[in-house]
């Protein structure tokens, strides 16, 4: 495995393990040093602006009856770990940029070769496998953006809260005692990219939201070197690979994050590879992709439709949207049914 990386070091901020992802860690061996720093995913509110709740989604009866794994709220940093550790010793080559692909043949910027049976572009939306594959491809902007911070939870939240605005949204995601993850959308154009110059203009930016949580939450952060700010986009090739190269994940088919199914995606895609490689059939990569690609079409196009409705932005549709929440929370069973559907990973 080559990691242009020098090493693994803490980044990013926090990653919700949905069910399906778990389930892969899982059979993998791995759930439980995951779990074991990390917050549990119980139960998702939804609330409008000022913090009043709309809809609660419990996932302890899917858990209980054996329908679903149990989901976990982490830190990034800490997942990387997780999987760092459950690979071989020296099975990751760091510091090994590719500059140079040849049918499965990969020689690094450092002058190495490596040859294999199988080359796996698992390498990101700005993915060197995929370009070397297709050519340039750039990924499309979804019209809004993101910031991600880590911060202590000095507002005591206890679940995965996401709050609705007017082109806005905020989430609310404990990752383990004490701390949170929050993370924001918002609407903008491509250009120019917005700068962010200080706290205060943070806090400014996402005024609509008066839940004491947010503003308590809000008034620890100090600098705007605390936040991360990407923006949100989407990549889907009808290709998946050609020869003996296969993409997964990010490289292939990068969504918005809006219902947290990057990680599980990926995750998805590795275990059903691994089968597929293991079987020893002359059909495997095509075999991979065949499997894979209804169900991954179907999570991008949720997590888009759900971005599409969360950055409502006018005041008819916002008004509107608020009590079609509300009344798709009160059937529980029927929100369970889809919880089942969309999180239940069946290789």
């Amino acid at each position: 495995m080559l990691e242009k990386a020098q090493r693994i070091v803490p980044v990013g901020a926090g990653i919700i393990m949905n069910p399906n992802a778990m389930g892969v860690l899982e059979r993998n061996g791995l759930a439980d040093a995951l779990r074991a720093n990390a917050w549990p995913y119980l139960a998702r509110d939804t609330c409008d602006a000022g913090g009043r709740r709309l809809a609660r989604r419990d996932y302890v009866p899917l858990y209980e009856s054996g329908k679903l794994a149990r989901g976990a709220l982490v830190h990034r940093a800490h997942l990387h770990d997780v999987l760092f550790a459950g690979v071989p010793k020296g099975a990751v080559r760091f510091g090994a940029a590719v500059s140079k692909i040849e049918g499965t043949s990969v020689t690094t910027e450092a002058g190495e070769t490596f040859r294999a049976d199988v080359l796996v572009g698992a390498d990101g939306i700005h993915s060197t496998v995929r370009r070397h594959l297709f050519g340039e491809v750039a990924p499309a902007y979804m019209g809004y953006r993101s910031h991600r911070m880590v911060v202590d939870n000095n507002a005591g939240v206890d679940c995965f809260t996401e709050l609705l605005g007017r082109g806005q949204r905020i989430g609310l995601v404990p990752i383990a005692p004490g701390r949170i993850y929050i993370w924001t959308t918002f609407n903008s154009p491509r250009e120019p990219v917005p700068a962010l110059r200080s706290a205060d203009q943070f806090r400014a930016l996402f005024a609509q939201f008066t839940d004491p949580r947010v503003v308590k939450l809000f008034s620890q952060i100090r600098s705007a070197d605390e936040i991360i700010t990407t923006e949100v986009e989407e990549l889907a090739l009808e290709r998946w690979g050609e020869g003996r190269t296969v993409l997964l994940g990010d490289s292939v088919h990068a969504m918005t994050p809006n219902i947290g199914q990057g990680a599980g995606m990926a995750m998805e895609d590795a275990a059903v590879l691994a089968e597929e490689i293991a079987s020893g059939a002359d059909s495997a990569l095509e075999n991979y992709v065949r499997r894979r690609k209804p169900r991954v079409e179907t999570i991008v196009r949720v997590s888009r439709d759900v971005g599409t409705e969360g950055q409502l932005s006018g005041i008819i549709g916002c008004w509107l949207r608020n009590p079609r929440v509300e009344r798709a929370g009160r059937d529980a069973t029927k929100m369970q049914a889809d919880l089942e559907r969309l999180l239940a990973f069946r290789s």
